[in-house]
């Protein structure tokens, strides 16, 4: 990856949120914390999975210039409930690398948030640091309404989440695989474990800049 002055300005950064049928707590809490940030040259690029009327009702209700909404017709996934949520959320994804408009890119779920922080925290160690890809701390929610701290290095498989990573979008190229489920992986870690194994530079900022709220229905890792 080549660097120049112009990466150490104010690169735009892509806000990648694929979404489906949780309106609120799309625009309430994700999207929020997306216009939100302390760093504000962002692309914020939500995809629908075949979203609900809902959904687009809300975002139509959301007025910054900076938050761009395509609805892709449902992905098919498998029957499966397990090999389902390991891939789910695929096909936006993948669209969302295609069309973000970002030198940078980072990942927020419909349901969880950024800190302030976030975007200014994980491009300065990016930029920095002359990484090609970064991550955070995640604070977890448990089920009983604590919360924990989820991220170390080096990179592992549940070792972080996918919500406290921001990488180059040069890497756009390398894409969630719909079958990861073949080899028993999620597809974001296997997009990340594929990532470390062809070289990218990768590094960690002991610092939390994203809140997870898992679902309890959902298979923990």
């Amino acid at each position: 990856m080549c660097w120049s002055e112009e990466d150490a300005r104010e690169p735009l950064v892509t806000v990648r949120i694929a979404t489906k049928d949780r309106p609120e707590l799309l625009v309430e809490r994700a999207l929020a914390s997306a216009i939100g940030q302390t760093y504000s040259n962002l692309d914020i690029l939500i995809v629908g999975d075949g979203a609900t009327p809902e959904t687009l009702s809300a975002i139509s209700k959301v007025h910054d210039p900076r938050v761009r909404f395509v609805n892709l017709s449902p992905t098919t996934y498998p029957a499966h409930r397990e090999r389902r949520w390991k891939v789910i959320g695929h096909g936006p994804m993948n669209y969302a690398l295609d069309n973000a408009r970002g030198a940078w890119i980072t990942l927020l779920d419909d349901d969880d948030e950024f800190t302030p922080d976030h975007v200014e925290t994980l491009l300065d160690a990016a930029v920095g640091r002359r990484l090609e890809f970064v991550y955070g701390d995640t604070s977890v929610r448990r089920d009983d309404g604590t919360w924990g701290v989820l991220g170390e290095w080096p990179p592992r498989y549940a070792g972080f989440t996918q919500g406290a990573v921001m990488y180059a979008s040069v890497l756009r190229f390398m894409k969630y695989d719909a079958r990861s489920w073949q080899v028993n992986e999620p597809a974001d870690w296997n997009l990340w474990r594929r990532m470390l194994l062809a070289g990218v530079r990768m590094g960690h900022v002991p610092t939390v800049v994203y809140r997870y709220y898992p679902a309890r229905h959902v298979p923990r890792v």
